[in-house]
């Protein structure tokens, strides 16, 4: 092969690998929550307390594990490949989604803390915190529901 056919092949190889990096792109940003979108914390309306964000910090990094009428908090959360959970530890947590489940395991393995429930949607998130009065997690949007509380943290 002459330096010139190999010098085509490599361009159109360059030309193949931008092309599916763009592609690549697009479609994991198209299936993201938009950056301005706010995360709304979900609690059972039991917990109707006003939480800021340094308790919300301390609750999702499980410092803090009991509500103020001393009930144990169970943590519902969205799987670490999650758009929204990435949004919610990022924005609200000021975390990356692996420094948080570093947290979640070094506190499980010693045996302080529960691990938390992760769920596979939305709807089975607001569900769990429908029927657990304990339970505290996250949606993209505010809940429209007499049993549960959701307010945006900032």
């Amino acid at each position: 092969m002459n330096l010139t056919v190999k010098r085509a092949n490599l361009a159109s190889h360059k030309r193949k690998c931008l092309l599916l990096s763009l592609f690549i792109f697009i479609h994991i940003t198209s299936f993201s929550i938009p950056v301005d979108a706010e995360i709304w914390v979900v609690s059972h309306a039991k917990q109707s307390t006003q939480l800021n964000i340094n308790t919300i910090r301390s609750i999702f990094s499980l410092r803090q594990k009991h509500w103020p009428d001393g009930q144990m908090i169970e943590l519902v959360v969205m799987d670490n490949n999650s758009p929204l959970h990435r949004q919610f530890c990022l924005d609200t947590l000021n975390l990356f989604p692996y420094q948080l489940s570093r947290i979640w395991e070094r506190q499980i393995y010693t045996g302080t803390a529960v691990a938390p429930t992760i769920v596979n949607s939305e709807q089975d998130m607001l569900s769990i915190i429908e029927n657990n009065p304990n339970a505290i997690g996250y949606a993209s949007q505010e809940v429209n529901n007499e049993a549960l509380h959701s307010f945006v943290v900032k």
